[in-house]
């Protein structure tokens, strides 16, 4: 598409980065997410890019996130891979699905399928997401460390799985229109998408046209330790349950920390951020928030250039890949040195030093950094 058929121009893009990583990859991801948000035929409000580094090294460490505004309409992609590289590759076929979705949701009467004859287009494609890796705890450790109270959105089964659709996550807290009661939807496998309730009233949900399976065993009543006890003890992603104190509908859900999150309705009559949905893991501490809001504690810091002349295409942009993949390489390899120096200078902790080990590992790290560019 011709960038002047666009209705709007691009708007500048923000790039936060969580953990050390090259200016070079802040470039990479900019461009290439623009990229994307230039092929769109929906207009662009807002654009944000995250990218993290799990503290843990095992795993998918590298976690590349987009939350964009299309008129509007918050569309979000999180993805994980072993390199940043890998990881803003998938961002670009994550987002680009994302986009085509809405187009297709935009375009999609809620009843006119519901005899399953119409078109399902935006439920395709719901591909499981390279999610990053949680970090291991011991139950022993594991706190609440995010609260988040939101006035429910009272919508329709359909609505909330399109707002968990669009937004990437794993489920959708919602008060469900036609039962009122506080409900979660979200998918277990390939399969269809699941409705659990606080108190299930299946003939009393509004029409849907997405298959849906209706679990029809209420939610435990529990307090906060109790639900706690209990997700420690199934290691599932999120837990549904009824809160005893207050009788509405919460999700505990694992964040990628290890730690939990708690999302909770607020009592009527207090003000609060209206919301609807989750991810179990909550990558950097954050789960309906912005993609640029950091964990409480996290060292932010901001990536964002000033306003560029050009933006890399074409061949440019394969060189800043090609760029990235070789720093991504060379940072390993200093790792490599580091721990082939440390064993030489101390193969055994609090044995005399082998000089003539300390030099065969000097060596050995000598023709490492070499091998990996350095000093060409």
């Amino acid at each position: 598409m011709d960038r002047q058929d666009r209705p709007q121009a691009l708007p500048e893009l923000q790039v936060t980065v969580l953990g050390e990583l090259s200016p070079v990859t802040s470039d990479l991801a900019r461009s290439t997410v623009e990229e994307v948000l230039a092929e769109s035929r929906q207009p662009v409000r807002s654009a944000q890019v995250r990218l993290a580094r799990m503290r843990h090294k095992e795993g998918r460490a590298a976690v590349a996130q987009a939350l964009v505004d299309v008129d509007g309409r918050l569309v979000r992609a999180q993805v994980a891979a072993h390199t940043m590289t890998d990881a803003i590759a998938l961002l670009r076929t994550r987002l680009t699905a994302q986009l085509t979705r809405l187009e297709w949701a935009r375009r999609w009467d809620p009843g006119y399928d519901a005899d399953g004859s119409g078109p399902l287009d935006w439920r395709d494609g719901t591909e499981a997401v390279r999610r990053p890796v949680r970090q291991v705890l011991p139950k022993g450790e594991r706190t609440v460390v995010r609260r988040k109270d939101y006035t429910l959105t009272v919508e329709t089964v359909d609505q909330a799985a399109l707002a968990m659709e669009m937004m990437d996550y794993d489920f959708s807290l919602f008060t469900e229109s036609g039962s009122g009661q506080d409900s979660v939807v979200y998918r277990f496998g390939p399969g269809p998408f699941r409705l659990a309730q606080v108190e299930p009233q299946a003939d009393r949900i509004a029409p849907t046209a997405l298959p849906v399976s209706v679990l029809k065993t209420p939610a435990p009543v529990l307090t906060e330790d109790e639900a706690r006890a209990r997700l420690d003890a199934t290691d599932y992603p999120f837990l549904f349950f009824k809160d005893a104190a207050t009788g509405r509908g919460s999700v505990l859900y694992g964040r990628y920390d290890g730690h939990y999150g708690l999302i909770s309705p607020v009592p009527s009559g207090v003000p609060a951020t209206p919301a609807t949905a989750g991810t179990a893991g909550g990558a950097a501490g954050t789960t309906a928030a912005p993609a640029a809001a950091p964990a409480a504690g996290t060292v932010t810091r901001a990536a964002a250039s000033p306003p560029r002349p050009a933006r890399p295409v074409g061949h440019d942009l394969e060189a800043l890949r090609e760029r990235v993949e070789v720093l991504e390489g060379q940072v390993t390899a200093l790792a490599e040195v580091l721990d082939q120096l440390t064993g030489g200078l101390e193969s055994v902790p609090g044995a005399p030093v082998d000089p003539e080990e300390v030099r065969r590992t000097a060596r050995l790290a000598r023709d490492m950094l070499l091998a990996a560019g350095f000093g060409r």
